[in-house]
């Protein structure tokens, strides 16, 4: 089974290397797409020396020029299925293999694959636990994303970032639960962490809108911890 990978970025120079890194010697291609960063980002990338990576940079973009991007790269995707990648992502191994087993295992009829997150809080060994997570998706709740998508016919991104859709038959993805499947497998979500200079994070579009109170801390043991993180 071929994956392909989608990330667009702007000024994560903190964690983009672990991202790519977490992900690259399991997939086929990933096409990383830079929005403008003023930071060390576009360097980073640069020195990861590897033909998987297909990187290009296009210039700044507003919010829907970005969802514009995400439907270029579904036409660029060769592979059946892709997995969204963003710049502050980071999957440990067992963890992704267990996503990947899932997508060379679904059902004809899926569409895309439930999975959850560890939303870290403070630094990369605690997380918010799974109690705070709103997110529903279909008959699940809590700590949740969708990362990996069948690329199918008619598959396409509709609405402004940060409320944008995958959708098919003009349905969002996240509104047929018959055409998914929950796979018990989560990524670490640095999204709620410092990612860039603090003056570089005020030039991306909703960036400081991340960093909350969020009260009660859980603890990662050594074992869950990212094997690009340790």
């Amino acid at each position: 089974m071929k994956i392909t990978t989608h990330t667009i970025i702007k000024n994560e120079e903190k964690w983009i290397k672990p991202a790519i890194l977490s992900v690259i010697d399991h997939v086929n291609t990933m096409l990383i797409w830079d929005t403008d960063s003023t930071d060390k980002t576009v360097a980073i990338i640069k020195s990861i020396n590897s033909p998987k990576i297909k990187f290009t940079q296009k210039g700044q973009v507003n919010r829907q020029q970005l969802v514009n991007l995400r439907n270029q790269q579904i036409k660029l995707t060769k592979t059946s299925w892709f997995m969204l990648l963003d710049g502050d992502e980071v999957w440990p191994k067992k963890n992704l293999l267990k996503l990947l087993k899932a997508i060379k295992n679904s059902k004809p009829s899926t569409l895309a694959l439930v999975n959850k997150t560890r939303n870290c809080i403070g630094d990369i060994y605690h997380y918010q636990p799974e109690s705070k997570g709103k997110y529903k998706i279909g008959q699940w709740q809590g700590h949740l994303n969708i990362r990996a998508i069948k690329n199918t016919p008619g598959l396409k991104v509709v609405g402004q970032y940060p409320d944008e859709a995958y959708v098919v038959n003009n349905q969002p993805l996240q509104d047929q639960p018959d055409k998914l499947e929950f796979i018990d497998t989560w990524y670490l979500h640095l999204t709620h962490l410092k990612r860039s200079s603090w003056k570089n994070q005020l030039n991306v579009i909703d960036r400081l809108k991340k960093f909350k109170t969020w009260g009660k801390r859980l603890k990662l043991t050594p074992e869950e911890l990212p094997e690009v993180l340790r």
